[in-house]
């Protein structure tokens, strides 16, 4: 590698646990489109507590980016803190058990700080992001 600050890795270690939940962070997705163009959102999110190096999102059924994930599970999510970053490449599945995923997203909204029952009604569907490759710029 060229850039000393630079790492690569395959697994979410506890260090960079602790780094993407010590605040509240942003990340951005991005996914593939029908076309092959890249579309980016800003998610919340959170760690799964039973999959190490699995990431949780979640999202309204029918939006895009579900359809988006839906044809291609390829994705890339990235953090930011200043000069400091860390993307994370993988693939998704989508869990459809919508009494789980409105569990998740109410638990996503207090998280950040929103009114869980905004999503009363909703159908949602949870984004379970398994870590391939972890490029991290300390």
């Amino acid at each position: 590698m060229t850039d000393p600050a630079l790492t690569v890795g395959a697994v979410l270690t506890d260090d960079l646990r602790e780094w993407l939940t010590r605040e509240l962070r942003y990340p951005v997705l991005a996914v593939l489109t029908g076309d092959g163009a890249p579309n980016q959102s800003v998610m919340w999110f959170d760690l799964d507590s039973q999959r190490p190096d699995t990431i949780l999102m979640n999202t309204k059924v029918g939006r895009a980016k579900d359809r988006f994930l839906r044809r291609d599970p390829r994705v890339s999510l990235c953090f930011e803190e200043g000069l400091t970053w860390v993307a994370l490449q993988g693939r998704v599945e989508i869990d459809d058990d919508r009494n789980r995923s409105m569990g998740d997203i109410k638990a996503l909204a207090r998280r950040y700080g929103d009114d869980p029952s905004g999503f009363d009604g909703q159908q949602r569907a949870t984004i379970r992001m398994h870590v391939d490759k972890v490029i991290r710029h300390d």
